[in-house]
C-alpha cells in the first residue's frame, strides 16, 4: 500500500510540477536546505553559559514544528488526500498508514529531516550513546511534525468555509508577514541572549515542546540518567501512535465545518436605494463570508503586530502609524474585491446603469468597516507616543481616501479569477495570486499619501505649525477627491468591461489567453526582464520605506532606535544626506520597474494588434476569392 502511493505522488508531481510552479518548488527548496544547514551549523557553536546550546536548538526545532503545523495554511492542499480514495474499500487505518509514508516523499520533508539531523550532530559532541539514541528520536520528531501538519491541514480544510476560520487563518498570516520583515530583530536580541543565557522559565518552556523530548534523551543519555533517556522517546512514541490513530480517525469527509449563512436578516426590507442596498449588502459579506472576514481582520492584526514589535527596545515610534497602516494593509487585502465574489457580477451586469450605484455603495462600505478602526488606532497610538499627532492624522485619512477610491480601480483593473465562494478549496489561501495586484494597490496608495506627508515635512522642516497641520487638510482634500474622482473611473470602467470581466472570472482567464493570442504580461515576458523588474521592486521598497521613510519618522520623532537602519548608523552630518540617497534610490528602482512593465505591455499590445491584423486578412482572403 505504502509503495502503490508513494509511486502514484511521484508520478503526479512528475506530470503537474512544471513551469513556474516547479521554479518555485525549486527556489523553496534550495532556501529550506540553507535553513537547515543553519540549524545544523548552531549544533556546533560553542557558548559562554552550558545550557544556551540545547536551548538554542530547542527554539529552533519549535520552529520548524510549528512551520510545518502553519504550513497547510499557506502551502494549499496534499498532493493525495483521504478524498481520492473515498470510494475504495481500504480500511482508514491502512490508508493512513499509506498516506503517512506517501507524506515522507517530498522536499519539505527531506529539508526537515536535514534539519533534525542536528541533533545527531549534537549528540556526537557527547558520546556514542547519546549517537545511539539520536537516531531513533530523530526519525521520530520528523514523524511527529509530518503527522501534525496533516491534523492541522484537516483543521484548517474544515475550518475554511468558516468565519472563525477566516479570522484565524488572518491572524496567522499577519504574524508571518510581520516576522518576515522584521526578523532580524530575533537576531538582535540573540545576540544578548547567548551571552547571558536563556531564563530558566523560557528554558522549561521551550523544553516541554515534543520537538524538544529527543534532545532530553540525548543529553540524559550522556549523563546516564537512563530514566530520562527512555522517558522521552517512549512519549514520543506514544504521541505519534495517538496521532495516528486519530489521524486515521479524521480521514474522509469533513465533519467540522459549519455552513456559512449567507441569506437575508429578519430585520424587514426597507427602501433604502440603490446605493444604499449595494452597501447593505456589502456590510453583510463582510461580517458573513470567511474570504471577507480573513481580509477585515488581517489588516488591524499586522498593524498592530508591527507596532508592538519596536516596543522590545523601548521604542514607541511606530505607534502612531498603526491606525495608518491598518488603512493600508485594508486596502491590500481588499484589492480583489470583484474577484472575491466570483460569477456574481451578472447580477449587477443585468441591471441597468447600476455600475454607478455597486462601486459607490462597496467604498461607503469598506470606510465604514476601515475608517473608525484606523482613526482609533491612530487616536491610542498618537497617545502612547506623545507626538507626531500631525503626521499620524495626515497618513491615517489620506491612506483611508486612497484605499476608497483605488479599490474598486484596482478591482476591476487587475482582477485575478478565482473559484466562486460556494466553490472554494479546503486551502484559505488557495484561491489565485494576487501578489501583484497588492503591490501595486500598495505602491499607489503610497503615492496618494505622498502630499499629505509632504507638506507634513515642508512644515516640520520650516518651524511652521500651521503649515504642519495643513498636511491634515491636504489628506482630507486628496481622500475626498480619490474617493470621488476614482470612484466615477472605477464606475466607468466597469460599465465598459463588465462582460470582459465576467468571462475572465467564469473562464479564469482573459479572452486573449483563451484562444492563444496572447497572455499576462508577467508570464509572457522574458524571464530576465521579469526578474529584473521584481528585483527593482523589492529594492524600491527596502530603500524607500524602511531605510528612508521610517528614519524620518524616527529623527522627527525623537525616538531613535538604530536596529537595521543604515542612516542611523552615519554620523549625524550624514544621516539626511543618507536618507536622500536611499529615497532617490528607491524613486530610481520603482522608475525602472515601472519603464520595464511599460515597455513590455507596449511590446504585447503591438502583438496582439499584429496577431488581429493576420486574422483579418486570413478571414478576408476566402471572401476576396469567391
Amino acid at each position: 500500500m505504502v509503495g502503490v502511493l508513494i509511486r502514484m505522488k511521484l508520478a503526479v508531481l512528475r506530470h503537474s510540477i512544471t513551469g513556474m510552479r516547479a521554479t518555485w518548488m525549486l527556489t523553496g527548496g534550495l532556501v529550506g536546505f540553507g535553513l537547515a544547514i543553519g540549524t545544523i551549523a548552531v549544533a556546533t557553536f560553542d557558548f559562554d553559559q552550558p545550557t544556551a546550546l540545547m536551548d538554542l536548538l530547542a527554539v529552533m526545532f519549535a520552529i520548524w514544528m510549528f512551520g510545518w503545523m502553519l504550513g497547510p495554511a499557506f502551502g494549499g492542499e496534499p498532493v493525495l488526500r483521504a478524498e481520492h480514495f473515498a470510494l475504495e474499500p481500504i480500511p482508514r487505518g491502512r490508508l493512513a498508514l499509506g498516506l503517512l509514508g506517501a507524506a515522507y516523499v517530498g522536499i519539505t520533508t527531506a529539508v526537515t529531516f536535514t534539519a533534525f539531523t542536528a541533533m545527531v550532530v549534537f549528540a556526537a559532541r557527547l558520546g556514542t550513546v547519546s549517537v545511539i539514541v539520536s537516531i531513533p528520536a530523530l526519525l521520530l520528531q520528523v514523524t511527529l511534525v509530518v503527522l501534525l501538519s496533516r491534523l492541522t491541514a484537516r483543521l484548517f480544510g474544515a475550518l475554511a468555509r468558516s468565519r472563525t476560520g477566516g479570522a484565524v487563518t488572518a491572524v496567522i498570516t499577519a504574524a508571518m508577514l510581520v516576522l518576515s520583515q522584521s526578523g532580524w530583530i530575533v537576531f538582535i536580541a540573540l545576540d544578548a541572549v547567548l551571552t547571558t543565557g536563556f531564563s530558566p522559565g523560557f528554558s522549561m518552556v521551550v523544553r516541554s515542546f515534543p520537538s524538544s523530548w529527543g534532545l532530553l534523551a540525548v543529553e540524559a543519555a550522556a549523563r546516564s540518567h537512563w530514566l530520562w533517556t527512555v522517558g522521552p522517546l517512549v512519549a514520543l512514541t506514544v504521541l505519534v501512535v495517538a496521532l495516528l490513530a486519530l489521524w486515521s480517525r479524521l480521514l474522509g469527509p469533513p465533519r467540522l465545518a459549519r455552513a456559512v449563512v449567507r441569506g437575508s436578516s429578519r430585520a424587514p426590507a426597507r427602501e433604502r436605494g440603490a446605493t444604499g442596498a449595494v452597501y447593505v449588502k456589502e456590510m453583510r459579506t463582510w461580517l458573513r463570508d470567511p474570504l471577507r472576514v480573513q481580509s477585515l481582520v488581517v489588516a488591524p492584526a499586522f498593524a498592530i503586530l508591527s507596532g508592538v514589535l519596536p516596543l522590545l527596545f523601548d521604542s514607541t515610534v511606530f505607534l502612531p502609524f498603526v491606525g495608518a497602516l491598518a488603512a493600508l494593509m485594508g486596502a491590500v487585502s481588499s484589492a480583489n474585491l470583484y474577484g472575491q465574489d466570483g460569477t456574481a457580477l451578472w447580477l449587477t451586469l443585468l441591471v441597468p446603469a447600476s455600475e454607478e450605484a455597486d462601486v459607490r455603495g462597496r467604498q461607503w462600505a469598506w470606510l465604514t468597516l476601515f475608517g473608525p478602526l484606523s482613526l482609533v488606532l491612530t487616536v491610542a497610538g498618537s497617545a502612547m507616543h506623545g507626538s507626531l499627532w500631525p503626521w499620524a492624522l495626515a497618513a491615517t485619512i489620506a491612506a483611508l481616501g486612497a484605499g476608497a477610491g483605488l479599490l474598486p480601480v484596482v478591482a476591476t483593473d487587475q482582477l485575478v479569477p478565482g473559484p466562486d465562494p460556494h466553490l472554494n478549496k479546503n486551502s484559505p489561501l488557495d484561491r489565485g495570486d494576487v501578489t501583484g495586484q497588492a503591490f501595486v494597490m500598495m505602491f499607489l496608495v503610497l503615492t496618494l499619501t505622498a502630499p499629505a506627508l509632504g507638506t507634513v515635512l515642508a512644515g516640520d522642516r520650516l518651524g511652521e505649525p500651521l503649515l504642519t497641520w495643513a498636511g491634515v487638510a491636504v489628506a482630507v482634500l486628496t481622500g475626498v477627491l480619490s474617493f470621488a474622482l476614482l470612484g466615477r473611473t472605477a464606475a466607468r470602467r466597469l460599465r465598459m468591461r463588465g462582460p470582459e470581466l465576467l468571462y475572465l472570472m467564469r473562464v479564469g482567464k482573459d479572452q486573449d489567453e483563451q484562444v492563444g493570442e496572447g497572455a499576462n504580461l508577467l508570464k509572457v515576458m522574458p524571464r530576465a526582464r521579469r526578474s529584473l523588474l521584481w528585483t527593482s521592486f523589492v529594492i524600491g521598497c527596502i530603500a524607500l520605506f524602511p531605510q528612508a521613510l521610517v528614519p524620518i519618522g524616527m529623527k522627527l520623532g525623537g525616538g531613535v532606535a538604530k536596529v537595521w537602519f543604515l542612516a542611523l548608523y552615519m554620523p549625524p552630518g550624514l544621516q539626511w544626506p543618507t536618507i536622500a540617497v536611499m529615497i532617490l534610490l528607491g524613486l530610481a528602482a520603482f522608475g525602472l520597474a515601472g519603464w520595464i512593465y511599460a515597455t513590455e505591455a507596449k511590446r504585447l499590445r503591438e502583438k496582439l494588434a499584429r496577431q488581429a491584423e493576420e486574422r483579418r486578412l486570413r478571414a478576408a482572403e476566402p471572401a476576396a476569392a469567391g
